[in-house]
């Protein structure tokens, strides 16, 4: 064969090879183009709505009657209709409570939604078999149940705006055998979960889930088809991941976040209804005290606080109740930092300075441990940190304690104040506030453990969150709210120090997308840019 001929033969393969390689590569650069991997801090699966998955209408796989409005963070968001096909409507003194349902929806297995499904999730929910982590939180419901195309929720007493929470998730009834109805923990949801959302679940590892749009969803069909979620716990590990190229998208510690810059990342520093603050318990002769108690209020810089330990990601609070509430909120009832109104309070209590600058009363030190979770967030460890510092100032010892939460029992909160983080069903201030100030929730089986974690009592107070709670006028529940702060200014309750943002780094893949909501407590992957995903549209 002439050597010119063999060339061009070899030539000829060469471009056939090339060819074939480059159309693989553009194949994969096209799939990955509607692909967004987001590495998460927090473990895979569980993915349940009885056990909390979707609590706030954040999840890929399942929807909610209601959904949390974007892009809201000076006052309420408003609900927007999902499964449900207009506003709730109350009657008999806003203790029932009637959702008209969305027709055409089906779940990924292809059963059709209706309202079965909803009393069927929220059964399972009430059901002590289920040993639910959400029960707590629906304490006042008694009973769902269907009527039609509607679906009607029987509370135990009245509740004006009971409507703001119902934006958590539903599953089919089929996943749900009440015939022999066991622990939510062993439920195959948690691994097979089966919803109306616009993608399904159809890879599970430790490391790694996948989620691919749905072919038959309901609405309209995601531009982003395939989301891969991998699990990596520590933030450094996870910046690196995302600098390496290796994901697209992280929730990080703020000063990690800073360091990534436009134009290839996008910082976003949300605004949320999530906050952190140090139980006092009533049984704790130190922290118990009501003098200790206000002083260490007066103490703390909190604006300091959010700007050197938070790096400016927070607002700075000390009742619970913040600008996003309207107005419910009075910020004339925000504690000052006032160091020698502190050290006044104490005085005059008759906790004297001792000679190693801590201060006594009839033999015992004005000392206690705070036990924070480092397996949970960074700020809870410094701001623990901090909080020490500035109460060793007015002659209180704080003695940080490093705990797994998962160790933590009944008797650690009655006992021993907790960092703790909070604002699980933010939405309305009775969601926010009832569970932490209400004294049924004190010292009894009632509620989750960390609910009243300081077993605080003031009647007062109680009054006036039940009256809030049934009022109908949203004018009188805004300045029953307002009596509720001035009433806990002159007693607090805890040591409430700030609401965090949370912050998210996001690599620009050409993706339009709204605006984050206010967060709850709950943040992560579900949360953040990616809250509304399935909305996301290509910069064109």
């Amino acid at each position: 064969m002439p050597l010119s001929t063999a060339l061009v033969r070899l030539l000829s393969t060469l471009a056939v090879v090339m060819l074939t390689l480059f159309s693989a590569a553009a194949s994969v650069a096209a799939s990955a183009a509607d692909t967004v991997v987001i590495i998460d801090g927090d473990t895979l699966g569980r993915y349940n709505p009885i056990l909390g998955h979707g609590r706030n209408g954040d999840s890929h796989i399942y929807q909610g009657l209601y959904r949390v409005e974007t892009g809201v963070f000076t006052t309420q968001p408003k609900l927007v209709p999902v499964l449900a096909s207009g506003p709730a409507v109350a009657s008999k003194r806003n203790t029932v409570w009637r959702v008209p349902l969305r027709s055409g929806v089906t779940f990924s297995n292809g059963a059709s939604f209706g309202a079965a499904d909803v009393v069927a999730t929220y059964r399972a929910l009430l059901d002590p078999r289920s040993a639910s982590s959400e029960i707590a939180a629906w304490d006042n419901l008694e009973k769902v149940t269907a009527d039609g195309t509607n679906v009607v929720f029987h509370l135990k007493e009245p509740m004006a705006d009971f409507d703001r929470r119902l934006i958590n998730v539903i599953a089919p009834a089929s996943a749900f055998d009440f015939a022999h109805l066991g622990r939510a923990e062993q439920a195959s949801l948690n691994h097979h979960p089966i919803g109306t959302g616009p993608y399904a679940l159809t890879s599970l590892r430790p490391d790694q889930a996948i989620f691919e749009a749905r072919d038959d969803y309901w609405g309209a069909a995601p531009a982003v088809r395939r989301i891969v979620v991998r699990y990596t716990a520590d933030d450094n590990a996870r910046a690196q991941q995302i600098r390496a190229g290796e994901g697209d998208g992280t929730l990080l510690a703020g000063e990690l976040a800073a360091t990534f810059k436009a134009p290839e990342y996008e910082v976003l520093s949300v605004k949320s209804a999530d906050w952190r603050g140090i139980t006092l318990p009533a049984a704790h002769p130190v922290a118990g005290d009501d003098a200790v108690r206000l002083a260490v209020n007066y103490a703390v810089d909190r604006k300091g606080m959010v700007k050197d330990v938070l790096k400016g990601n927070g607002v700075a609070n000390s009742t619970f109740l913040a600008g996003f509430y309207g107005n419910a909120y009075d910020p004339a009832e925000e504690f000052a930092f006032d160091l020698e109104r502190a050290r006044q309070i104490l005085d005059k209590a008759g906790w004297k300075v001792g000679q190693d600058g801590i201060r006594v009363r009839d033999g015992q030190r004005a000392s206690f441990k705070v036990i924070y979770f480092p397996n949970r967030d960074r700020a809870r460890r410094d701001l623990t940190l901090a909080t020490a510092s500035a109460l060793k100032k007015v002659g209180i010892e704080v003695i940080p304690e490093a705990r797994d939460s998962g160790s933590i029992n009944a008797e650690d909160y009655r006992t021993t104040p907790i960092m703790l983080g909070g604002g699980g069903i933010p939405y309305s201030v009775d969601g926010q506030i009832y569970h932490i100030l209400h004294s049924k929730y004190a010292n009894s089986s009632t509620g989750a453990i960390w609910d009243n974690g300081s077993d605080y009592r003031n009647p007062s107070i109680d009054k006036l969150l039940d009256q809030a709670r049934s009022e109908p006028s949203a004018a009188k529940r805004a300045a029953l709210y307002r009596q509720v702060q001035k009433a806990y200014h002159a007693k607090p309750a805890m040591l409430q120090l700030a609401y965090i943002n949370h912050v998210y780094v996001k690599r620009n893949q050409g993706y339009r997308h709204d605006d984050a909501l206010l967060e709850p407590h709950t943040h992560g992957v579900n949360f953040g840019p990616w809250y509304a995903i399935e909305d996301w549209t290509r910069d064109k």
